[in-house]
């Protein structure tokens, strides 16, 4: 009797123990799927800067972002023109990554509004509205 009612006790808070677990990793998953998110195009990683900076003079757009290990190597950003974007650098030959980043709700306002004006512009006022928004607002990004 007593066998089976510490099997039973054990059970039970392993039951708890993993029940709670559980609960607490999914509640972080649903609160970080929340969270605002640009897609930013990566052409380039590089752990020393010059490097960095000697492969960003390829891309008329480039931008260097330092996050705190890496210089990463930036020619886009945008909420909710992926496509266009993705079109665009096809269009040019460009490879690159499309690398999904946290922001504030604030600056995805502002990105929210260059969004706008990249879709009603044509190719070539596009460039310099990236190249604005690059200068603009990728020191916010977080990697």
């Amino acid at each position: 009797m007593k066998k089976t009612l510490k099997i039973v006790l054990f059970s039970s808070m392993l039951g708890v123990i993993l029940a709670g677990l559980f609960f607490f990793n999914i509640k972080d998953k649903a609160e970080a799927k929340n969270k605002p998110f640009l897609y930013a195009f990566q052409v380039g990683v590089f752990k020393n800067r010059e490097n960095a900076n000697n492969y960003r003079m390829k891309f008329p757009l480039g931008k260097v972002v330092h996050d705190g290990e890496y210089y990463r190597v930036y020619i886009g950003i945008t909420r909710n023109n992926k496509e266009l974007l993705s079109d665009l650098f096809d269009s040019q030959n460009y490879s690159y990554y499309i690398k999904e980043i946290e922001t504030s709700e604030e600056m995805e306002r502002e990105i929210l509004k260059y969004d706008e004006l990249l879709e009603k512009s044509s190719e070539e006022n596009r460039i310099s509205i990236l190249k604005n928004m690059l200068e603009s607002f990728l020191y916010d990004v977080q990697n």
